[in-house]
């Protein structure tokens, strides 16, 4: 009998170690389930920036290299001359986000006064007028302006460059 009085709450004190060990691994569950969900968020607009920069450069080369038309070094550098400019989308799958592009056109120091064209054997006329475009996009969660947003409002950013070039 005496045996019987030295285990009393043994089981109280048993369970009440499984009850706090359970409640370890639940917050540990609810940590990491949340982590994912802020992870899958970012990669969300991580890829909405990256397809903005990228529709930005698209609308960079489409200005550059007219459809259609005579497209002379002189014609793409111009309109290379005319950026940079800032792109706002309007479609709801890129709602937020804007593109900032820039267009360099490229020198050559091979020679004595540098120049605009490039050394090219794939040229007929033996050298190419190279284009540097850049387009920069900014997403953002929700339209803020400067100092007013909230602790949770963040932003990504994705940058492309491309390199074109025109025989001459």
């Amino acid at each position: 009998m005496k045996s019987i009085k030295k285990q009393a709450g043994s089981m109280l004190m048993s369970a009440l170690f499984i009850a706090i060990l359970m409640l370890g691994l639940g917050l540990a569950l609810v940590n990491i389930l949340s982590s994912s969900a802020h992870n899958n968020a970012v990669e969300y607009y991580g890829a909405r920036a990256f397809l903005a920069a990228q529709s930005g450069i698209e609308q960079s080369l489409t200005q550059l290299f007219v459809l259609g038309a005579a497209n002379t070094s002189q014609a793409s550098t111009a309109a290379c001359n005319s950026f940079p400019k800032t792109t706002p989308f309007t479609s709801q799958y890129l709602s937020g986000c804007t593109a900032v592009l820039s267009c360099i056109v490229t020198t050559s120091d091979l020679g004595s006064p540098a120049t605009t064209t490039v050394p090219d054997l794939s040229s007929p006329s033996g050298e190419v007028t190279v284009y540097r475009l850049t387009s920069t996009a900014t997403c953002s969660i929700n339209n803020c302006t400067s100092g007013s947003c909230l602790k949770d409002t963040w932003q990504t950013q994705r940058s492309i460059s491309v390199e074109a070039k025109t025989l001459n």
